[in-house]
């Protein structure tokens, strides 16, 4: 069993409070989340080595990257606005004219005492949406999202429980989240695969709902392809657990996979020229998928529903290992 702790700090450049994890090894793995903003998980160092950006410093307004958690909403809402049933739910624009990135993602988490479990340390947060919080009053579907963070040498899960309290109403929601991957090495070098089975269309960023076969993609991510010329922000949907996303690293050797359970259908794959990062983003459900879903496109929206009193579980699990 590894020797493991942990330690509350606060983050250097942002004085933000922190709870950093640490398990001992062979390949001695640390990893820093902040419950203060998001439970935004900003560090996972394997064997000295950093494999997340948890600030954007290239621009004049740095802002933070790391390991956003997008919900109930995953990426772009159109307009600001989506429905279900006869129900309309109204967010603030803050990508254009369209909503971006969730409820959740900026506010303060409960966090319990870590613990020592099998082979690692975990630590379990939370974010509830209740009756009399602006949360509640943006979504008023009174629910409970819990993020279990577990450490083990050379990996660390996110294990999350969705749960519906509200008495009366179904909870229609979306998972996800939003890793920001250092380049490590030249772009060039650097490759990742995706082995979706299909890629969304999308009209400025927004699904159209038509799954196309990947040869009308602008990249067919199936096998290793190398950033070098890659510049991507586009949903691929057909994920499969038997069939992980993964970074391949030939400057040091390494691949980062990401296992993740059969509720992560989809992947958003940002990979922006002129940054030092790359996103694969293991999603519940398409971008807008409320508004896809309510155009009765279901099997691409991907819309989880939770009846009162449900509750659903699924984790993503990032794991380095040698090539």
């Amino acid at each position: 069993m590894p020797n493991c702790s942990y330690m509350i700090g606060k983050h250097p450049l942002t004085g933000w409070e922190t709870m950093t994890l640490h398990c001992e090894g062979e390949l001695a793995t640390t990893a820093t989340f902040t419950p203060q903003v998001g439970c935004n998980l900003l560090s996972f160092d394997v064997a000295g080595r950093e494999y997340l950006v948890a600030l954007d410093q290239t621009s004049t307004q740095p802002s933070v990257l790391g390991t956003p958690v997008l919900y109930p909403t995953p990426n772009r809402v159109r307009d600001g606005m989506m429905t279900f049933g006869e129900r309309t739910f109204t967010f603030p624009p803050n990508n254009g004219g369209n909503f971006i990135h969730g409820l959740v993602r900026d506010r303060r988490w409960c966090c319990d005492e870590p613990q020592i479990c099998a082979n690692g340390i975990a630590v379990t947060t939370r974010i509830s949406m209740a009756p009399g919080d602006d949360l509640h009053t943006l979504f008023p579907i009174a629910n409970t999202l819990e993020l279990t963070y577990t450490l083990r040498p050379g990996e660390i899960e996110l294990r999350f429980v969705v749960r519906n309290d509200d008495a009366t109403q179904p909870l229609p929601f979306g998972l996800a989240i939003h890793p920001y991957f250092a380049i490590i090495g030249a772009r060039k070098s650097v490759q990742i695969r995706v082995p979706a089975s299909r890629w969304m269309e999308a009209d400025q960023l927004l699904p159209t709902g038509r799954l196309l076969p990947l040869d009308a993609a602008p990249a067919d991510l199936t096998h290793p392809t190398s950033l070098e010329g890659l510049d991507l922000d586009d949903v691929y949907w057909g994920m499969r657990p038997e069939q992980p996303a993964e970074i391949h690293y030939h400057a040091i050797g390494r691949r980062l996979t990401l296992h993740a359970d059969a509720l992560f259908t989809h992947a958003v794959v940002y990979t922006p020229h002129g940054k030092p990062f790359l996103c694969i983003e293991n999603q519940s459900c398409s971008t807008d998928a409320h508004n896809l879903y309510a155009r009765g496109l279901h099997e691409a929206a991907h819309l989880t529903i939770l009846q009162p009193g449900e509750a659903v579980e699924a984790a993503i699990r990032l794991c380095v290992s040698d090539l």
